[in-house]
């Protein structure tokens, strides 16, 4: 079911890493591997602005907080906000599942 999940949401599989990713541009991508039955990680990797400190970014909310008070243009955060929401999504999706 999930694999369906995501291949509607536009993900497409990595076969060489073993992982499903969705490229949101301006070097923003989500990465989605499955880590177990009804496990998953999920990986955002981003540019981090020299006025974030990233070793503070261990929290979802975190992320989100030192995103709104960087100095980021404009091309990113959309970038971010589409990623941001696909995370939310699936994450909703995963625990609606369980």
């Amino acid at each position: 079911m999930l694999v369906k999940v995501l291949k509607e949401m536009g993900f497409r599989r990595d076969d060489e890493d073993d992982y499903w990713f969705k490229d949101y541009g301006n070097d923003v991508v989500l990465k989605v591997a499955s880590t177990g039955y009804n496990e998953m990680e999920i990986e955002l990797d981003m540019p981090v602005p020299t006025d974030i400190n990233s070793s503070s970014l261990n929290k979802p909310e975190k992320l989100i907080e030192a995103i709104m008070n960087s100095s980021l243009n404009k091309g990113l955060l959309s970038s971010l906000l589409h990623a941001i929401n696909d995370m939310i999504h699936l994450k909703l999706i995963i625990n609606l599942g369980n």
